[in-house]
Order: C-alpha cells, then sequence, then structure tokens
C-alpha cells in the first residue's frame, strides 16, 4: 500500500515542479521589458545586486530542483549537489528577502536603525532557520538498517522539520508587511503618489503571496502521511 502513495508523491512532484517552472519562465518574458526598461541601465549597486540574484539565481535553483525530482540516480553519491542545491535555494531567498528589507527601508524614510534591526533579525532567522531544521531533522531521522542492503542518497525529499524554516520565513514576511501597512498609514495616509501606491501595493502583494505559500507548505509537511512528504512540497 505504501509503493502507490508514494508513486502518486513522486508524479504530483514532478509535475508540481515542470509546471512552476514553466510558470517561471512565463514570468521571466512578461516582466523583461520592464526590466530593460528600470534596471539594466542603472548603475550598479546593492539594490541592482540583490535583484539581479533573486532575479536569475532563482532559474538556476528550479533547474536544479527539476532535475533532482526528474533525474534517476539509483546508487549514486548526490551530497554535493545537494548541498549546492540547498546553498543556492537559500542564495535566493535571502535575496529576494533583501529587496524587500531594501523596499521597506526606503518606505521608512531610510531609517538607519530600523534597517539594522531588520539585518540582524534576518541573520539570526536564516541561522535558527537552518541550525533548527538539521538539529530536528537530525531527531526525527528513521535508524538506518544495518541488514538493509546500500541505497544512493539522491532521493528529492524533505521531512517534517522543515516546516520550521517556512515558520521563520513567514514570522519574517509577516514582521515587514506589518511595518509596511502601519507606515502607510501612519505617515502616507495623505499621500496617493503613484510611486508610494506602487511601493506599497507591490510589496503587500508579493509578501502575501509567500506567506500563503508558506502555509501550505507547512501543512503539507505536517500534515501528509510521512511516505508522501518525501515529495509533496511545493
Amino acid at each position: 500500500m505504501v509503493a502507490p502513495i508514494e508513486n502518486i508523491g513522486i508524479q504530483t512532484a514532478k509535475y508540481c515542479n515542470v509546471a512552476s517552472l514553466g510558470v517561471l519562465i512565463f514570468d521571466y518574458f512578461l516582466t523583461l521589458e520592464p526590466e530593460i526598461r528600470w534596471a539594466w541601465n542603472r548603475r550598479w549597486n546593492v539594490a541592482r545586486v540583490l535583484f539581479v540574484i533573486s532575479r536569475y539565481m532563482a532559474f538556476v535553483a528550479a533547474g536544479m530542483t527539476s532535475y533532482a525530482i526528474l533525474a534517476t540516480r539509483a546508487n549514486e553519491n548526490c551530497s554535493n549537489f545537494s548541498r549546492a542545491s540547498n546553498a543556492i535555494h537559500i542564495i535566493s531567498i535571502v535575496a529576494a528577502e533583501g529587496l524587500l528589507i531594501i523596499r521597506t527601508y526606503a518606505f521608512w524614510k531610510q531609517s538607519k536603525k530600523l534597517l539594522a534591526v531588520l539585518l540582524v533579525l534576518a541573520a539570526i532567522c536564516v541561522a535558527c532557520g537552518v541550525g533548527i531544521t538539521d538539529f530536528v531533522g537530525g531527531l526525527l531521522a528513521v535508524p538506518v538498517n544495518p541488514s538493509a542492503p546500500p541505497t544512493g542518497n539522491c532521493n528529492f525529499e524533505t521531512t517534517r522539520g522543515s516546516a520550521i524554516q517556512y515558520g521563520f520565513l513567514i514570522a519574517y514576511e509577516l514582521l515587514l508587511l506589518s511595518l509596511t501597512v502601519f507606515k502607510r498609514y501612519e505617515y502616507y495616509n495623505d499621500c496617493n503618489g503613484r510611486l508610494v501606491r506602487a511601493i506599497f501595493q507591490g510589496g503587500v502583494r508579493y509578501m502575501t503571496a509567500i506567506i500563503f505559500v508558506s502555509v501550505v507548505n507547512i501543512v503539507i509537511t505536517s500534515a501528509v502521511p510521512v511516505s508522501c512528504i518525501l515529495y509533496a512540497l511545493i
């Protein structure tokens, strides 16, 4: 009974990851013209570096994820590939969060104190998210049967401990969202300029989407059977 459930999980994960890569490519071409107009001719600074990393490293991360789940690599050692994939995913997420931090910093009239607090909290969230997840993953790991035949470590899998990382991401996104909403109605309440609306509405929509997807991942990781969470994350 386990095998059919796992097969469903594998196929679902394959479909979702390939579809996600397709959506990413489609979105890229939809937004390419504004990127050329507003980003390509700007001088290089922290914001542009973060934008390029979050914009283009996402393709590398999505491609590696799709390869990990589609490729057949039985009895292979994929530790280096997995570590590289995890590092690229983390860098992409940190770069995207960095753009949101800059947006919030600008919305708060470039408050140095707020920027320092946000950077410290971001570092704490990343360190705790990765560290606690590894610790909990070790506690929840299934002991290896010494009599079982050797197998590879190339399974596209996760553990229930991964929900911790999404929890930290949600907490940080909620902080940025709350700061943006508070400043919008505390300082910019009488200002309806296009720039204010663009910064506010764009930030709120993006952060709301990230929070929603993270909540879905937490629910999937926590609720589905253990045999399926190897393949269930979005």
